[in-house]
């Protein structure tokens, strides 16, 4: 009896990290990583680190289904990174975690690649994470991705409810679909055949980490939009006594017309998925055209606006 025999290839995690051994520098056999902030935190008076951390979720069932690691690597960039810039975090370094029932060195290598040239388009080093191959937990050889991510912003640049007032306005950014939320509903339509698969139903999430960056010196908070959808986001960033009145008059993405389609109501739709808005600001009247300029090449999708209210959160149709 050996390891091997009991499920656990050691030599198929070794060849899976030779693949990529090059591209994570000095902590490729370090037990943990490091990352050198000092010439970085030079240029902030009062730095402060933030981090985050999320999963693909069950989303992973199709994407492993298809073959998809480059939807799963920038499912996990988009669903970690999208949080962290919502405070006005620039992201620094990331980790992650691979776990299987059978590891195939070269699929994970494949998503691991994905993953490291999705992060050095924002500058963000990959620096260490974690394989694990798990038979007898993740049965039929399923996959599971997280990651954790830290970024680092002024202290007085955070953005958050702290900074949202009366009269302030509410825009969004358009999402690609469905993100990397409700997907146990999804699967559930999937089976019951009242949703046919198609590509747009595994759309990868929309990276906004650029978008939030170049314009959070013009915005006063963000709410990424994941699972509990605007309602559940949204109210995180607005302070007691003040509600955020969104007028519902864009148009939803063709998958979620086909998920209404197939029997969820308007109202569990709302609760469950982003419809078609990925990613919310909140910023004073007067910077509204300051970020349209920034984000040329994006659709500004005006919400509504923040007004005095008890209830933190209200959808008028």
């Amino acid at each position: 009896m050996n390891y091997k025999n009991s499920g656990v290839n050691i030599d198929e995690a070794n060849k899976m990290l030779f693949k990529i051994k090059n591209k994570l520098k000095d902590n490729a056999d370090m037990y943990a990583g490091i990352f050198d902030i000092r010439e970085i935190i030079k240029n902030y008076n009062n730095p402060l680190l933030v981090a985050s951390t999320d999963g693909v979720g069950t989303k992973m069932i199709l994407l492993e289904k298809e073959k998809r690691w480059d939807i799963a690597a920038q499912d996990l960039v988009g669903m970690v990174l999208n949080d962290l810039v919502c405070v006005g975090a620039k992201p620094l370094f990331f980790l992650d975690y691979y776990a299987t029932g059978k590891l195939n060195s070269e699929e994970g290598a494949e998503f691991l690649n994905y993953l490291i040239k999705i992060l050095n388009t924002f500058d963000c080093q990959l620096i260490g994470g974690e394989t694990a191959e798990l038979p007898g937990l993740l049965i039929n050889n399923k996959v599971d991705v997280a990651g954790f991510a830290v970024g680092i912003v002024e202290k007085e640049k955070i953005l958050g409810k702290n900074k949202v007032n009366d009269g302030d306005i509410i825009v969004g950014l358009k999402s690609n679909g469905i993100h990397s939320n409700g997907y146990s509903l999804v699967r559930k339509l999937l089976e019951e055949k009242k949703l046919r698969y198609s590509e747009k139903l595994i759309a990868p999430t929309k990276l906004m980490v650029n978008q939030t960056l170049s314009i959070r010196n013009y915005i006063n908070a963000a709410a990424h939009i994941t699972g509990g959808g605007i309602i559940e986001n949204l109210s995180r960033v607005i302070p007691d006594g003040l509600c955020a009145k969104i007028h519902v008059n864009w148009d939803f993405h063709e998958i979620f017309h086909e998920i209404l389609n197939a029997g969820v109501s308007l109202q569990e739709s709302f609760k469950t998925f982003n419809m078609g808005i990925g990613m919310i600001y909140i910023l004073k009247p007067e910077n509204l055209e300051i970020i349209k300029n920034i984000l040329y090449d994006e659709e500004i999708i005006e919400l509504g606006i923040i007004k005095k209210g008890k209830e933190k959160i209200e959808l008028q149709w």
